[in-house]
């Protein structure tokens, strides 16, 4: 590894706002996207094959998967990000590390295994405060973005100014968030109303998703898409539509069409 500084960006949104922002010399810096939602499932570490293949089995199930795609290969950002953080871990010298995490349940823990394995000094850690940033979109509004999937960075000036330097205890904290994950059974972090990483049920979203349904048949995009505003985008789409999905067989909702992709049926209330 060349020594340059490094920067840690999380799902193919995000990095996508780095890269067409033109902030960045993409020549001079090392990139590194890190993109399963390890807040969704069974947790996976670097080096158990049985974890591994037990999140892949269980994401192949949970989501829905186009049929000329096959199941393996939709899930190999679960391995590339694995390799990944091998290579980075095997490689490092004390390069700079620039954390573009942000706001979000699956990017702290992201961080977090990260951190653990890669043990850098705080010296050499730099993260960008998502907790107290604001900016101005194309409209002139202020807004405030919790992460880098949802920040124009062509918009934003100074942007060194918007990262702090990390401390050994903020890192040490992250450690700990990833033995606390590592350990439990959860299927399903999301972040309290203190920004605080906690396990819930499986089940949690479910009375959400009700509540935005009625009597009349709708698509389930648009009961998903008010869920997704109502929990501050805990988790995504894809992990609802699961949930919708189980809602409709154990008969909590009536459906029209074909239970297969959200655009092949339309729900209801179960009055019954």
């Amino acid at each position: 590894m060349k020594h340059t500084d490094i920067h840690i960006v999380f799902g193919q949104s995000a990095k996508g706002m780095f890269v067409h922002s033109e902030k960045f010399d993409l020549d001079s810096v090392l990139l590194i996207c890190l993109e399963d939602c390890l807040n969704v499932g069974p947790i996976c570490d670097l080096d158990s094959f049985e974890e591994v293949e037990t999140r892949k089995h269980w994401l192949s199930n949970i989501f829905d998967t186009p049929t000329h795609i096959n199941d393996e290969d939709s899930l190999l950002f679960i391995n590339k990000d694995i390799e990944t953080i091998k290579s980075l871990v095997e490689n490092y010298k004390n390069e700079k590390i620039y954390l573009w995490t942000g706001v979000s349940p699956l990017e702290i823990i992201q961080t977090a295994r990260l951190l653990y394995h890669l043990k850098p000094d705080c010296d050499n850690v730099f993260v960008f405060n998502f907790h107290n940033f604001s900016m101005r979109n194309a409209f002139g509004e202020v807004v405030y973005p919790s992460c880098l999937g949802a920040t124009d960075l062509s918009r934003v000036d100074d942007l060194d100014k918007h990262f702090y330097q990390s401390t050994e205890e903020e890192l040490s904290g992250y450690r700990k968030i990833w033995e606390k994950v590592k350990f439990s059974n959860s299927l399903l972090w999301i972040l309290d109303e203190n920004k605080q990483l906690i396990a819930k049920d499986e089940t949690y979203f479910d009375s959400f998703l009700l509540s935005h349904c009625t009597d009349e048949y709708q698509k389930p995009a648009r009961v998903i898409g008010h869920t997704l505003c109502d929990t501050d985008f805990n988790v995504g789409d894809a992990y609802l539509a699961y949930r919708m999905k189980q809602l409709v067989l154990t008969g909590k909702l009536q459906i029209r069409g074909e239970l297969k992709e959200m655009r092949d049926y339309e729900v209801k209330l179960n009055k019954e």
